[in-house]
């Protein structure tokens, strides 16, 4: 009966071009995942606005991003709650197919997974206790600044302020009570954390903003053809205007996407000018 009904389709489809009828494309077949028909995307729980747990469900900037990734591509999504460090390594040993996270790219990352076309370009602030601000990021030398376990920030901030005594914690978490407890001197992370802090606890400070480098999605190497769809979404999610609508959500309107992205993608829509 199959057959039967598949014979069928394809001869009306055969006779409907040769009268000249529009025939929709045939759908091309969701890319190769872990689990065939679903992208399983790692992510953190603490990352806002980028990637946390809000109600019990993963959401943020970059979450909701995978998800439209995802649409794009026919699948369905599951993301996996895991820690910063375990990230590269588990999407490089086929545990996830990729990471709701921003990853910077480095000589030593390109090495162990490839990376998609840009999502961001990184950029990353110090922050303090107002009692003992540390007002630039070169004014951590010398001092204690918690960063997070495996993060390439770390290298960034002993070449900028050198001499600098860092001390690596699980997560953001952690970083912010050893801060508020008065562990550390400073906490660097990357932008959009770093001013969500600022806003929820008054009692912290930010120094000035510093460019991190270029960031990419993970994929597995040995998964091109995910890579190669993944890329392909996501060009069609910038030029859209899903990318800039979903930062706008969930950044304040002081933080800007870079110019550079939208050099990487012309037409993409461009994010409302701040208020003055």
């Amino acid at each position: 009966m199959t057959t039967r009904r598949n014979a069928l389709g394809l001869a009306a489809m055969v006779a409907g071009l040769a009268a000249g009828m529009a025939v929709p494309a045939l759908a091309a077949a969701p890319p190769p995942t872990i689990t065939r028909g679903v992208l399983t995307v790692a992510y953190r729980t603490d990352d806002k606005p980028v990637s946390f747990i809000a109600d019990g469900k993963p959401t943020g900037f970059l979450v909701e991003f995978e998800e439209a990734i995802a649409a794009k591509l026919g699948l369905k999504v599951r993301f996996v709650a895991t820690s910063f460090a375990s990230m590269l390594p588990g999407v490089r040993n086929h545990i996830y197919d990729t990471a709701a996270f921003a990853t910077l790219v480095t000589p030593a990352r390109q090495k162990a997974v490839a990376f998609t076309t840009p999502i961001g370009y990184g950029q990353a602030r110090l922050v303090s206790r107002s009692g003992a601000a540390i007002g630039k990021v070169d004014g951590a030398s010398g001092k204690t600044v918690a960063i997070t376990q495996g993060s390439a920030l770390i290298p960034l901030l002993r070449h900028i302020a050198p001499g600098v005594k860092v001390r690596e914690f699980p997560n953001i978490a952690a970083s912010l009570n050893a801060l508020i407890a008065g562990q550390v001197n400073g906490l660097f992370t990357g932008l959009a954390t770093a001013n969500a802090l600022v806003k929820k606890h008054p009692g912290l400070v930010a120094s000035q903003t510093v460019t991190t480098g270029v960031a990419e999605y993970p994929v597995a190497k040995g998964n091109p053809k995910l890579l190669k769809a993944m890329d392909r979404a996501i060009g069609e999610l910038m030029k859209d205007g899903t990318y800039t609508k979903l930062f706008v959500k969930w950044n304040p309107p002081a933080v800007r996407i870079p110019d550079q992205l939208y050099k990487d993608y012309p037409g993409m829509p461009h994010q409302p000018p701040a208020k003055a």
